[in-house]
C-alpha cells in the first residue's frame, strides 16, 4: 500500500481527542461528585471503567506520538496541560466537596448494590473495545484515508456520546418519575466500548 499523509482524527494535532474524551470522563466525575446527596443521582458505574481511560492517556499517550513527526501537543497547548487540569480539577473537586458538605466524597465514589450486576459487561465492553481498537490500529491499512476517517467518526461517536450521558444523567432523567427514568446499561456498555476501541486504536 502506497504512503499516505497521516491524518490525525478531526484534522487536529495528535493527542486532542483523547485529551478532550480524558477531560470529559474526569469533568462528568466532578460535576457528580459535587450534586447534593439528597439529588440521589448515583455516579455511573461504566464512568469508574472509562477512569482506565485517564490513566491510558496519563501514562500511554506520549509513547503513541513519534517525536520524530513533529506534532504539537493536544490542541497546540503546551505539553501536559491536559494532565495538569486533570490533577488540579480532581484536587478543586474533592476540595470542594469538603467544603461544601464538610466529608469527603468516601460515600459518594462507593458503587451502589444495584450498579453491581452491570460491571462484567461493562468489563466485557472494555477489554473488548481496547483489544479491537488495538489490534486494527496495528493493521496494514492504519495509514489509508478511510483508516483515518473511520477513526475521525468513532472519535465523533465517542463525544458526542458523553455528552449525551451528561444531558440525560443530570437533566432528564432527575426530573422524571422513578418508573419513566431511563435504563442506561446497555447505552453505557456500547458507550465504553466506543470509547476504548478508540484509545485502543490510537495508543
Amino acid at each position: 500500500m502506497p504512503d499516505v499523509a497521516v491524518r490525525h482524527p478531526l484534522g487536529l494535532p495528535a493527542g486532542s481527542v483523547r485529551a478532550t474524551l480524558a477531560l470529559i470522563i474526569a469533568g462528568l466525575f466532578w460535576t457528580l461528585l459535587l450534586i447534593p446527596d439528597e439529588k440521589a443521582i448515583p455516579i455511573p458505574l461504566f464512568l469508574y471503567f472509562l477512569s482506565a481511560m485517564i490513566l491510558l492517556f496519563f501514562f500511554a499517550h506520549g509513547k503513541s506520538i513519534s517525536a520524530e513527526e513533529g506534532q504539537s501537543p493536544p490542541w497546540g497547548l503546551p505539553h501536559g496541560t491536559f494532565r495538569v487540569i486533570i490533577v488540579l480539577g480532581t484536587i478543586a473537586g474533592c476540595g470542594l466537596h469538603y467544603y461544601l458538605y464538610g466529608h469527603f466524597p468516601i460515600q459518594r465514589l462507593r458503587p451502589q448494590p444495584e450498579q453491581l450486576a452491570q460491571w462484567p459487561w461493562l468489563l466485557v465492553a472494555l477489554v473488548g473495545g481496547l483489544a479491537l481498537g488495538w489490534l486494527i490500529g496495528r493493521g496494514p491499512w492504519r495509514r489509508s484515508y478511510v483508516f483515518m476517517d473511520l477513526q475521525a467518526w468513532v472519535s465523533l461517536l465517542a463525544m458526542l456520546g458523553l455528552g449525551a450521558e451528561i444531558v440525560i444523567v443530570l437533566f432528564i432523567n432527575p426530573s422524571l418519575k422513578t418508573d419513566l427514568k431511563l435504563d442506561l446499561s446497555t447505552w453505557e456498555c456500547v458507550l465504553t466500548g466506543i470509547v476504548a476501541f478508540y484509545f485502543g486504536s490510537r495508543s
